[in-house]
């Protein structure tokens, strides 16, 4: 029984989110909303206990390497070479954010603290967070473990309202143009040949993100059991590359994935398929939530200084450079500012803050479609690409220069 009430806690939270979110029209995204709760219950005296005792808690690291595969197979590989443009952007922001936080930071409170938080805020939150914990411990940094928890608890409940913010700049913008009855004014005499694979299948698209290569397991296996199957097979073997080569596990997970898509043995967005998601989102946030329980009042002014500057710092760096660089090169600036800023929190939240911005911003579900394809794609290529520079930059490279100081 005590299982059943823990899990209905967790998951009562995480509605009350979903609830914060749909009165507050996406500024207060779902996921943001329910680590706040859980942090304001657990200061209010509830048992920190749930999200172990609810079971999720012990499978929350198999459903980040789950959620890691699925970001791999998130975009066709080749719209990475398409869309080359947003991975400079997502360089130029990942720079920018480094830059003013251990560049600018390093002044305040001295380049030890910057670096330990960096990852976390610029190139890869929860995982980026939870891997510098790791690499500080490793490194017998303790006394440095405080700041990345600070912001690993807080990053997603600031980091997704700025980003929702921004990209409801966007959508307004869209709103007010009409662009998408222009978009559909502007189809119907648009004649666009098609390539299709054996089966009837366009290449390039979700059944078959190959250009060249017909996916060869049948769509009809594709989904359910065997879908979870493929991650944990995937998940299994980003395990052993990683004792083998000692290169981070996650690195290899979304790679894999990537790859999966590239060569015909896997399909796009992974998760869906298998009619888990939900259920996976929900295990990883409750596993984010133990990430939180350290986080007391005292515990949370002592470091309020130095995890702030990070975040406000971090937040004029990859806004700032993600939309500069966006501009530059021919696109929206808040659009690209929004996916600058998608490099705090990564997936779930950069899909969670495309959906809820353009489901609340759109006149109609045609609209709404409209919005999501206008705003995922760039959303989604500079979270991935930076996911990979982030945690290769600061958890790989930077926090290895600790040993130093």
């Amino acid at each position: 029984m005590d299982v059943v009430v823990a899990a209905a806690v967790c998951l009562g939270i995480i509605g009350v989110g979903e609830i914060v979110s749909y009165f507050t029209r996406a500024f207060i995204p779902s996921m943001a909303a329910a680590l706040l709760i859980y942090l304001l219950l657990t200061w209010g005296g509830m048992t920190k206990d749930f999200p172990e005792m609810s079971g999720f808690n012990y499978l929350g690291e198999l459903s980040m390497l789950f959620l890691v595969v699925h970001l791999g197979t998130s975009v066709a590989p080749g719209d990475y070479i398409k869309n080359i443009k947003s991975v400079i952007v997502a360089a130029a922001a990942l720079v920018g954010g480094l830059v003013c936080v251990v560049g600018l930071g390093g002044l305040i409170f001295g380049f030890d603290v910057m670096l330990a938080g960096a990852g976390a805020a610029c190139g890869g939150g929860a995982i980026a967070g939870i891997l510098a914990i790791q690499k500080l411990t490793d490194l017998g940094l303790v006394s440095l473990i405080a700041v990345p928890a600070i912001i690993l608890g807080t990053v997603d409940l600031y980091g997704q309202p700025v980003a929702s913010f921004l990209l409801k700049k966007f959508a307004r913008k869209l709103n007010k143009s009409d662009a998408y009855l222009l978009e559909k004014a502007a189809n119907k005499n648009k004649a666009e040949e098609i390539r299709l694979t054996k089966h009837g299948v366009p290449f390039g698209s979700e059944d078959n993100p190959s250009n060249r290569i017909t996916a060869w397991i049948p769509i009809k296996l594709e989904e359910d059991g065997f879908v979870l199957f493929e991650l944990a097979v995937l998940s299994l073997l980003a395990y052993f590359l990683e004792s083998v080569t000692g290169i981070n596990m996650y690195i290899y997970a979304f790679f894999l994935g990537a790859i999966g898509c590239a060569v015909g043995v896997l399909r796009m967005n992974l998760l869906d398929r298998s009619h888990s998601y939900g259920l996976v989102i929900c295990v990883f946030i409750t596993w984010i939530f133990s990430s939180m329980n350290d986080i007391t009042p005292s515990a949370l002014l002592a470091s309020l200084g130095p995890a702030l500057t990070i975040l406000i710092l971090a937040t004029i760096g990859l806004a700032g450079g993600g939309g500069l660089a966006g501009k530059l090169l021919g696109y929206d600036f808040w659009l690209s500012a929004a996916a600058g800023m998608g490099l705090m929190f990564l997936m779930p939240g950069v899909m969670i803050v495309c959906n809820e911005v353009s489901a609340r911003s759109a006149r109609d579900k045609e609209e709404e479609k409209f919005m999501v394809d206008s705003i995922a794609p760039s959303m989604y290529i500079v979270a991935n690409a930076g996911y990979i520079m982030g945690v290769a930059i600061t958890v790989s490279c930077l926090l290895s220069l600790l040993v130093y100081f």
